[in-house]
């Protein structure tokens, strides 16, 4: 499933292998290409700032991500049994991905974990690849 495959994505960074701005440009490569609905600013907002990126890679700080799941939530699934026609417009389905982020660094390779729990708007059009159009600014159960 796309969507958790752009969760792992974004969940993951190593600020002893890239720049900042590189995995930006590489989180980019995730959007769709239809700027109507592309949301490159919700991906800006879960990356760490230049500064803080700075900071991390004077550690040595990398993330690995690992997914366990995605579902379409239960407002996603009602509110397109209630108006069906909608999708065919953007074909944006909003898709709930839950997994855990471990973060090691410098001095501590083991680092600790977090589970994570996010959604996202995926757009898949018929024919097409999917591609991602944004991170939701909050969750949806």
């Amino acid at each position: 499933m796309f969507g958790k495959a752009a969760a792992e994505a974004l969940w993951s960074y190593d600020t002893r292998a890239y720049s900042q701005a590189e995995l930006l440009t590489a989180l980019h490569g995730w959007l769709t290409t239809e700027t109507k609905y592309a949301d490159p600013a919700s991906v800006d907002a879960i990356v760490p700032s230049p500064v803080l990126w700075k900071k991390m890679a004077a550690n040595g700080q990398f993330a690995t991500a690992k997914v366990n799941e995605g579902h379409f939530p239960d407002s996603f699934t009602q509110a397109l049994q209630a108006n069906p026609g909608t999708i065919t417009q953007a074909y944006v389905y909003a898709v709930t991905v839950s997994g855990k982020q471990s973060i090691a660094w410098k001095g501590s390779p083991a680092g600790g974990a977090e589970n994570r729990v996010t959604t996202l708007a995926v757009q898949c059009r018929p024919s097409h690849p999917c591609a991602l159009a944004g991170v939701m600014p909050s969750v949806a159960p």
